[in-house]
């Protein structure tokens, strides 16, 4: 065998490898020749799957220590692994995390959304034995219902913003000392023409457009206010604390197979790595897995992140949620989990 599609092809090699792992993600231990020929429904003798092994090994699908030690799989072999798991199946959901959120979606109404997903970090940390890690949406990724500017005192005014779940955000901006209550209205009344469900990013953009084209129909000082009033939100995205990371000391437990783990705790609390990965993921679609130095942004051998982008009610994509565990977690029943969740979380925000 000198090619991976090989391997792929062999289904001979397919088992004895899909059944390594299977007891390196129980034990956590390199594992041998003679533990898998008992493991094994075809019984195969411990020579046979000691050369299969080896051959696994120059594929660089396995590793070992040294010759006669067992074997694990690789970064490379983790990824064969993950890329040949079955579809997500929510059946395999466990009952207790079903019922745990929907309690939280019944309480959800009441409480503030950052609240909401905090609990639901606690929740996907314990049930996936991992650190869990999730984005707030700041009021820039969420649909705007309506947009108000009221006069506080000369020269201050307050920029009031109402999204499509209910959530109230203010911020404070200086105004000139003779702006009045009409302008201030003008301006509310310009922007809330441009809403029509979109997010604060995007009514930028439409701004933008107007400006630029002079059709926005507003004198200088109203025009002003406005841009004022969007820009004011600009650099929410850039804040730390608009990530929840939760479970680190579940980090604990593998601390023999993640390497610089006091590192990897030093990143989780700065955040901006974690958040650079949330960032990319939500670029795409799906759930994604990063294993150890796979990704740049997260170079620790022995480790593994699961993401997935989670939506609004209107389908836009406005935060991701995901797992930072061992590379040897159990993949099939995290990846439903965390699946699980980012859809869930359409039915809160």
């Amino acid at each position: 065998m000198s090619e991976a599609k090989d391997f792929l092809g062999n289904k001979r090699y397919v088992d004895i490898f899909n059944e390594l792992v299977d007891e390196y993600i129980e034990t956590g231990t390199p594992v041998g020749s003679r533990t898998l020929s008992k493991r094994m429904v075809n019984a195969l003798s411990p020579a046979t799957i000691r050369n299969v092994m080896s051959d696994l090994e120059d594929l660089g699908i396995l590793c070992s220590k040294h010759t006669s030690s067992g074997r694990k799989p690789t970064p490379k072999g983790w990824r064969y692994f993950i890329d040949s798991l079955a579809e997500v199946s929510l059946e395999d959901l466990p009952n207790a995390y079903r019922e745990q959120m929907r309690k939280v979606e019944e309480s959800a109404k009441m409480e503030s959304m950052a609240s909401v997903l905090g609990k639901i970090s606690d929740m996907l940390s314990n049930i996936a034995n991992c650190v869990s890690v999730i984005t707030v949406p700041t009021v820039n990724d969420k649909s705007i219902r309506h947009i108000d500017f009221v006069l506080l005192s000369p020269g201050k005014a307050l920029v009031v913003i109402v999204t499509d779940d209910g959530d109230v955000e203010n911020r404070l901006i200086e105004v000139s000392m003779d702006v009045s209550n009409s302008v201030l209205e003008k301006a509310s009344k310009y922007l809330n023409t441009k809403l029509c469900g979109s997010t604060l990013s995007e009514i930028r953009n439409l701004v933008d457009i107007d400006i630029n084209a002079h059709q926005e129909g507003l004198d200088e000082i109203a025009n002003s206010i406005v841009e004022k009033g969007i820009g004011v939100w600009t650099n929410d995205n850039d804040k730390n604390d608009r990530i929840i990371i939760k479970g680190q000391s579940n980090l604990l437990s593998n601390i023999n197979e993640i390497e610089n783990l006091q590192d990897l705790f030093k990143k989780l609390d700065e955040k901006q790595m974690v958040r650079s990965l949330l960032d990319e993921s939500v670029k795409g679609k799906g759930i994604k897995v990063f294993i150890g130095a796979e990704n740049k942004l997260f170079d620790f051998a022995g480790c593994s992140m699961i993401i997935a982008p989670y939506k609004n009610s209107v389908k836009k994509i406005i935060g991701a949620i995901g797992v930072i565990g061992p590379e040897r977690m159990k993949y099939g029943h995290v990846i439903t989990i965390v699946d699980y969740t980012a859809k869930m979380l359409e039915k809160l925000i």
